[in-house]
């Protein structure tokens, strides 16, 4: 395996400055850093530690990383993993961004539950590669990966939502993006553009809210009063940039739904108490991430047959906005 020398000697620098940058120290000038991870990758160092640490201890940990922890659907997620995880004594660490890398390459944890689609894929499959077990949302590995894909599907019900209001003769459907890198917004978005397609339509309009209500509210306010036309459908990637547009064609007097009807994905609390309420999608988040759980606890005890691909399921809530 590789040893912290090696990288030194194929980075042409000392042992200590490896230390340094692997401990992340701001003294370390930003090209010697990048040249000694280089390094460090094209010998499989990193991941040759986790392999050493991985044979020390057993954690019992979980990591769990996200992206942010504002919004009631990571609190759900977050939530059933928790509860399911301490069924099996197994405890949760919740982390994001920079610190996220950390934990990871020093092995806090028995394994990694990956619902933050800015983490490197290319660290996951480094990291991977000696055993570690990983599940992950994005479809990026191939067939040889070790590491677990899990998705929730977002094609499916979004192309059935927007066909179904095709069906009901709206003609000008507009769509509102998340995050695009986020794995959901680009299956969502997918599907919406698959259910035009397949009747000779093109999106009416792409507005940017990146999953905030506010985001919703200002993404929406910036078009309509920028001189965009209204379509008759407007559907929103998830349901806290849906109520941001209820919010604002509320205060304008914009009628809901005789003049413009509204679609969220994830079916929220708050969409059943807003008026007019919100129709939407709702997908079974909490046996998924039950799923989630006992998946990553499968492959922690060696137990690979017990994993099985899982579709939760989905359905159309027809309300006051559809």
């Amino acid at each position: 395996m590789a040893t912290i020398k090696d990288v030194a000697k194929r980075a042409g620098v000392s042992i200590a400055t490896v230390s340094y940058v692997m401990n992340n120290d701001p003294r370390i000038k930003k090209s010697t850093a990048k040249k000694v991870l280089k390094a460090a990758e094209e010998v499989n160092y990193l991941a040759s530690g986790i392999a050493r640490s991985l044979k020390k201890a057993k954690t019992n940990n979980v990591l769990v990383l996200v992206h942010n922890f504002s919004g009631p659907i990571y609190q759900e997620i977050l939530e059933e993993i928790h509860t399911t995880l301490k069924k099996l004594n197994y405890k949760m660490i919740v982390s994001s961004g920079k610190l996220a890398s950390s934990l990871l390459l020093e092995k806090q944890a028995d394994g990694v539950i990956v619902l933050d689609s800015t983490v490197s894929p290319e660290l996951l499959a480094r990291i991977s590669r000696n055993g570690f077990p990983i599940i992950d949302q994005r479809k990026v590995y191939g067939k040889d990966s070790k590491i677990i894909v899990k998705r929730i599907d977002g094609f499916t019900p979004s192309y059935e939502v927007i066909k179904l209001a095709i069906q009901k003769g709206n003609r000008n459907i507009g769509f509102m993006h998340g995050n695009q890198e986020s794995p959901d917004n680009v299956k969502r978005y997918n599907g919406f553009l698959k259910a035009l397609k397949d009747h000779n339509l093109e999106p009416f309009c792409l507005l940017h809210g990146e999953f905030l209500e506010k985001e919703g509210y200002r993404a929406f306010k910036e078009y309509y009063e920028g001189g965009g036309k209204l379509p008759e459908v407007l559907y929103c990637a998830n349901d806290e940039m849906a109520v941001g547009v209820i919010n604002y064609c509320n205060e304008k007097g914009i009628k809901i739904p005789a003049t413009l009807k509204i679609i969220g994905f994830d079916n929220i609390d708050l969409g059943r108490y807003i008026e007019p309420k919100l129709s939407t999608i709702d997908v079974n988040r909490a046996e998924w991430s039950r799923n989630l759980a006992e998946s990553i606890v499968d492959a922690i005890e060696g137990r690979p047959e017990n994993i099985q691909k899982y579709k939760p399921a989905y359905k159309i809530i027809r309300r006051g906005t559809f």
